[in-house]
């Protein structure tokens, strides 16, 4: 018996019972996906099908939250220690606790191994000893198992296990189940969990060491972490990524690459693992990755994002740097394999150079073909190669009309001599689209330049629908505000200069220069913009609208606080609510919420609700 290994977890959610399969093709498997997205129930999920694959060894399951109950020693866990937690009378269990210690979930059940199994404890003390300056001592008290620690790099009497840092503590843990040879198959969850990278590190290596076939022996285990760490990854070849799961949403199944997928063989997609950066590595705990073509495009996009309170990797995205645009087919392949939603930003020269790019997001699209159809082609892929080549006859017959606007524009001023071509088209396409249509028609009698960016507009406007944006002025510098347009070096340091700027200007005129980059970054996010405001409405209108009727029938009492006390109980201090100068007054009370457009006075005969709404409206 062997990977591959077909595997059915069978899921007790709150939304009912379903099983969910993928297959586990070697030792280690790592379960990616946001927070919420299934993949602790789906760990848990495993255990019954595991079982039948353990070589009749154990099953254990340790949670994210597997310090459990020894928090109640670690902390001042219920507000009446004094601040003072118990240290020192941290316990694990007595010795009856020992034959359940694999069924345990939490650390609880390790530390009656290291009890129970004196090799397993031998293999952790010289770890701790060599790596950490500490060892460890097991000791039973009146039946209770306690583990003490001393240091051995000063002369200190020994400590209470818990006095010590939760990260070692995590870690002798998670290291006694995997030397435990009794156990078959291990599912983690987020074992990076107080860790920090360098110990994530070593804690890989160690899962690695041990993960394989329990029939091989020699102490293999299946092991299966859910993960949130880039740590936790160890990815060399494409081949690695077949041990990645990516889990989106409970009610959906995982999505895995199949094993014969055969971009795996890409030599492009062998260059890119081989080559795997903490960013490429960032990108794959996210549902719609922003790929970009380089550090200036990084810097000025995620200060633009924090400039417009567009929440990107809260919202699924992360951005990811590529090598020039002639990677980003291969990258956006690769990623829609892992069940993601790839979002790309490129040069102009993505699209005045040729159509690979644009297809890359066109080809077997059928949404993109429909769109296509109204616009009279039978697909999108015809679409974009009818434009570019009717384009690039254009230009190249009638360069005369263009060339005075196409050669101060950075494309041309930075040109190499072997790439006039190329740089004509590129030029020419950002002169269409920084041009005036107007004076685009004083270019020539028969109209051309105008009826060719009519023809481009509506594909570009396709490719966006299809998570492609183009940079219609060009490169990223050509949006700059402050730092020089034509630099051709040193673009970092332009763009660190040109972010500096954004503070001093308002947000509405940032996103108006940076149209094209805003709207790439807002499909991306992919989540509407954070409105405190929007969560107050139904709260404010229920007290306002009594207190509203009551004020109009003539109560002049001023106790309208306390009306609104008796509907919302205690959220009802948000807000206060008094009479002056015959008009209801409703204010603000929280001093946290960014709210504005109070307070709002009410008259007897105004309208509650169009009157909110209008104050509100502030806020968007």
């Amino acid at each position: 018996m062997n990977f591959p290994l077909q595997l059915t977890a069978q899921i007790d959610s709150a939304n009912g019972n379903f099983n969910r399969s993928f297959t586990l093709n070697r030792g280690l498997t790592v379960l990616l996906g946001p927070n919420g997205s299934g993949k602790t129930h789906l760990l848990r999920g495993l255990k019954n099908s595991l079982s039948q694959h353990t070589n009749g060894k154990r099953v254990r399951f340790l949670s994210a939250g597997r310090m459990g109950m020894l928090e109640q020693f670690r902390s001042d866990y219920d507000g009446q220690r004094g601040g003072t937690p118990n240290y020192d009378n941290a316990t694990y269990g007595g010795k009856k606790d020992a034959s359940r210690r694999h069924q345990m979930e939490t650390l609880t059940g390790d530390f009656q191994t290291l009890a129970e199994r004196a090799d397993i404890l031998v293999k952790i003390q010289e770890r701790l000893k060599k790596l950490f300056k500490r060892d460890l001592l097991i000791e039973w008290d009146a039946g209770s198992l306690k583990i003490a620690f001393s240091r051995l790099d000063i002369d200190a009497k020994p400590y209470s296990s818990g006095r010590e840092a939760s990260g070692l503590m995590h870690l002798v843990g998670i290291l006694a189940a995997l030397y435990d040879d009794e156990v078959g198959a291990l599912l983690l969850d987020e074992p990076e969990v107080s860790l920090h990278p360098q110990l994530q590190a070593f804690l890989l290596k160690e899962i690695l060491s041990v993960a394989g076939h329990p029939a091989v022996g020699e102490n293999k285990k299946i092991v299966i972490i859910a993960t949130h760490s880039t740590e936790m990854l160890q990815i060399q070849t494409p081949e690695d990524l077949l041990s990645l799961v990516f889990c989106y949403d409970l009610m959906g199944d995982p999505v895995q690459i199949p094993a014969d997928a055969g971009e795996l063989k890409n030599k492009k997609v062998q260059s890119l693992v081989a080559r795997l950066g903490q960013e490429h590595k960032l990108s794959l705990f996210s549902k719609r990755p922003l790929l970009v073509e380089g550090p200036s495009d990084v810097i000025i996009c995620s200060a633009l994002a924090a400039k417009l309170d567009m929440h990107l990797e809260a919202s699924g995205s992360q951005l990811l740097p590529v090598i020039g645009k002639g990677q980003m087919p291969t990258v956006a392949k690769l990623l829609r394999l892992l069940g993601k939603t790839p979002v790309a930003l490129a040069d102009a020269d993505g699209i005045a150079d040729g159509v690979e790019l644009a297809n890359s997001f066109l080809n077997d699209n059928p949404v993109a073909d429909a769109l296509a159809s109204t616009h009279g082609f039978p697909s999108a892929h015809q679409m974009a190669g009818a434009i570019f080549g009717d384009f690039c006859k254009l230009v190249d017959n009638r360069w005369n009309e263009v060339m005075g606007s196409a050669e101060s524009h950075p494309y041309w001023v930075n040109r190499n001599a072997d790439e006039e071509e190329q740089v004509r088209r590129r030029s020419v396409f950002c002169t269409l689209f920084t041009t005036d249509d107007n004076d685009l028609n004083k270019l020539a009698t028969d109209g051309a330049w105008v009826a060719i960016k009519a023809r481009f507009t509506p594909l570009l406007d396709l490719l966006e629908h299809c998570g492609l944006f183009i940079l219609r002025r060009g490169s990223i510098e050509s949006y700059y505000l402050s730092s020089d347009q034509l630099t051709s070096i040193g673009k970092p340091s332009a763009a660190v200069s040109e972010i500096e700027c954004f503070s001093q200007l308002a947000q509405k005129d940032v996103e108006t220069a940076y149209c094209d980059v805003a709207r790439c970054i807002r499909n991306a996010s992919d989540a509407e913009v954070i409105c405190e405001a929007d969560a107050l409405r139904d709260l404010l209108l229920s007290v306002v609208a009594p207190a509203h009727a009551r004020f109009k029938s003539g109560d002049h009492s001023p106790n309208f606080n306390v009306l609104a006390r008796s509907i919302l109980g205690e959220r009802s201090k948000i807000f206060g609510l008094t009479v002056e100068d015959d008009r209801l007054v409703v204010s603000i009370e929280s001093k946290i919420l960014n709210v504005s457009g109070f307070p709002v006075a009410l008259g007897r005969d105004d309208d509650v609700l169009k009157s909110i709404n209008v104050a509100l409206a502030t806020n968007a």
